[in-house]
């Protein structure tokens, strides 16, 4: 009977290890589980400065384009060459008033902010600024531009927004220099605060459109501020090689 006991004890052990050993050879032949990476997206472009030059954009992306501003802005609609362009302005924008200010060229009334709410565009140029060049503060100002980009980014959260600064005029009736220099100075550095903080990109068109004395070049203007169909071409040209492709500077990393 013990004899019996001892062999059944005995089995049971071996069995037990036979049935270890499986398991362990089973563990070492199993796939190993996959391993899964935390990704994020990063954004690398530098938008403390303006965007650098870049190959020309092809005449397709002026079909997803809005141009909107001020009577500046309204060149590229008297003279502009891409007919696939939205181009809106206002003649003489107070900002401050841009929702009751009817656009240029609408007979319905409709004004610049009304056409801002509802675009979807996916590349939003802005020029504004220049009819308050007098002004003692711009803060005002920086505070309704602020309210338009808050609002142009939760509308359209994947679209490409530009600020373009002001360019230096010849001149400015009833402001002489140095003053319009430090109107100007004052001016165009909240609209780069504003590109800053928004995340949103600037366009400096001085560095590209100005003569010697950092002015507009003569021959791109008519009366010392507007553009003639010469300067709205050369306005168009800098605009076409200063686009940031999203790609070069967006990456998805993984960890």
């Amino acid at each position: 009977m013990m004899k019996k006991i001892l062999l059944t004890v005995l089995c049971a052990a071996l069995a037990g290890c036979t049935g270890l050993k499986k398991a362990e050879e089973a563990a070492e032949t199993a796939s190993p589980e996959p391993v899964s990476y935390a990704c994020r997206t990063m954004d690398y472009y530098d938008y403390m400065t303006p965007v650098p030059p870049s190959d020309a954009i092809e005449e397709s992306y002026y079909s997803d384009a809005l141009f909107a501003g001020d009577s500046r802005m309204g060149s590229l609609y008297l003279y502009g060459t891409h007919d696939n362009a939205l181009v809106e302005y206002v003649t003489s924008l107070n900002l401050l008033l841009i929702d009751t200010m009817p656009a240029d060229n609408h007979d319905d009334q409709i004004t610049l902010y009304d056409i801002l709410s509802t675009t979807d565009k996916s590349n939003i140029y802005l020029l504004f600024g220049i009819n308050g060049i007098r002004n003692r503060s711009f803060d005002p100002f920086a505070e309704k531009l602020q309210e338009i980009l808050t609002m142009l980014r939760e509308n359209n959260p994947d679209s490409d927004i530009y600020i373009i600064l002001a360019y230096h005029p010849d001149k400015i009736s009833g402001l002489d220099e140095p003053k319009l220099t430090e109107q100007l100075q004052d001016l165009n550095g909240h609209l780069i605060t504003l590109a800053q903080n928004n995340y949103m990109y600037y366009l400096d068109t001085d560095n590209g459109l100005d003569d010697d004395q950092g002015t507009i070049r003569d021959e791109y203007v008519w009366d010392g501020l507007h553009f003639n169909p010469t300067g709205a071409h050369a306005f168009e040209d800098y605009i076409a090689t200063h686009v940031v492709r999203r790609e070069k500077y967006v990456k998805e990393i993984c960890e």
